[in-house]
């Protein structure tokens, strides 16, 4: 008797450890983090952070080498952007030994641009203070409550100065930070280096394009068409025509405390719906994959966006039909809910859903997360990855400037004639439209509107 209820308190130890184990699996590193950290802290100097996190990542980030010529990606795969790695070790040194400048009114885009530099743009304007939230006490604030870009021009020896640019394109106010003998700004300034593309980026400021925002940088390249790679839309869950349940139930099991729903079924509409006693997960034939937490949470944690980004990625991770790159894309703020957009990225270009997709999906980007109380409360994702061919079978012959005109002619016939005295942005991008038909597209932001142009 004595033996048996001995066995039965150790298996309950058990159980109970492994339900603690995989919880701390399934919100490994949700813990708060500042926007752009790394755990290697100040080489042999003491960490700044005990837990491992991820960098706050961009949406986008400018290479210039100084001559004029610049490359652009998009920040999804941190692993393999180690110009990002070392930036952050450069900020971080900044702000926890470097003098502080002075708030100004202006942003000093030529003496940025002249220098080989990098440019972060986040697409969104972040809290300084929640940016600075985990560095040390002792650290340079920067004089800007928001700021939607960091600029910085690293020397190529550690016995010059470096600069780091706090940036708010909106409001055009800069604040920077000086370095007088940076350990990592070599290294950086190094990695900035950049070779000779099929597709380079010339900066609207440096050209005289007057019309452009300062900091946009827009694509050129040799004479001739720009050849790429047509992309296909891949549904993971579909074998031989038909969604097989298999692939369905060994992804959705993933987003399961217990590794397994305690139920599914199919409803009269063709969902595949499963769940347990806190979460719920639901796959829509037409390709949208949803889940909902109905779990407990501290309704007084309002959660900060750093916080919030580390959920949100650590949650994609267990998505295992999650296959194309994605990059954090907006940011929306509501009382104590916080929703993060995410896009796909191929070939650093981004992916766009159409209007008449995202009003058939309900969906504004690819990727849609609910954040409250640090848990998510919902996550919906348009379920198709994207792949590459393994050849550029196609080609863009229409440049920037033929595609702005169009985009002008556009805005004035929907907005009466109006003159157009801003360009906000204008990229490359895919475009996703009904039936799975994906074609490389101008994109042009004009006052928060975007214009979808021909390529060829």
């Amino acid at each position: 008797m004595n033996i048996n209820k001995m066995k039965n308190f150790v298996i309950i130890i058990l159980v109970i450890a492994a339900v603690y184990q995989t919880g701390l699996l399934w919100l490994e590193d949700t813990a708060s983090h500042n926007f752009f950290y790394t755990v290697f802290g100040l080489g042999g100097q003491k960490e700044i952070a005990a837990e491992e996190g991820q960098l706050l990542l961009p949406g986008r980030f400018v290479i210039g080498s100084g001559n004029k010529k610049y490359t652009v990606e998009y920040a999804s795969d941190i692993e393999q952007k180690d110009v990002l790695v070392q930036a952050n070790d450069l900020l971080l040194e900044a702000l926890t030994q470097g003098s502080a400048g002075v708030l100004k009114q202006e942003i000093d885009w030529q003496s940025i641009l002249s220098e080989r530099c990098l440019i972060l743009n986040y697409g969104f304007l972040v809290p300084t203070q929640e940016y600075l939230g985990e560095y040390p006490k002792k650290i340079l604030v920067p004089q800007l409550e928001e700021f939607d870009c960091i600029a910085m021009t690293p020397s190529k020896t550690g016995s010059s100065r470096t600069s780091i640019y706090f940036i708010d394109t909106q409001t055009e106010q800069s604040w920077s930070a000086t370095v007088e003998k940076s350990r990592f700004s070599p290294e950086l300034y190094h990695l900035l280096e950049t070779t000779e593309k099929n597709l380079n980026y010339v900066s609207t400021e440096q050209s005289g394009f007057n019309l452009f925002e300062d900091s946009v940088f827009v694509p050129q390249w040799k004479e001739g068409d720009l050849a790429y790679s047509s992309v296909m839309q891949i549904n993971p869950f579909m074998k031989e025509g038909s969604i097989n349940r298999y692939l369905l139930e060994n992804s959705v099991d993933s987003f399961f405390k217990n590794l397994e729903a305690d139920w599914n079924r199919v409803d009269e509409t063709g969902t595949f719906v499963f769940s347990d006693e806190t979460v719920v997960v639901k796959y829509y034939p037409k390709g949208i994959l949803e889940y909902y937490g109905y779990g407990t949470y501290d309704t007084e944690v309002n959660t900060d966006i750093a916080t919030g980004y580390q959920i949100c990625k650590n949650f994609m991770k267990n998505d295992t039909s999650l296959n194309t790159e994605v990059y954090l894309s907006g940011i929306k703020r509501n009382r104590n809910e916080t929703t993060y957009y995410f896009d796909y990225v191929v070939d650093d270009y981004p992916i766009l859903l159409s209007e008449a997709v995202q009003q058939e999906f309900e969906l504004s980007h690819a990727i849609e997360f609910s954040i409250r109380g640090n848990s998510v409360r919902k996550y919906r994702r348009y379920t198709y990855n994207f792949q590459p061919v393994d050849i550029e079978d196609k080609a863009i012959s229409i440049e920037f400037l033929t595609a702005l005109d169009e985009a002008i002619v556009q805005y004035q016939s929907n907005h009466e004639q109006s003159d157009v005295k801003e360009v906000e942005d204008m990229y490359l991008g895919y475009f996703v439209e009904p039936n799975a038909v994906v074609t490389m597209k101008w994109i042009t932001q004009l006052y928060n509107e975007l214009y979808i142009g021909a390529t060829a």
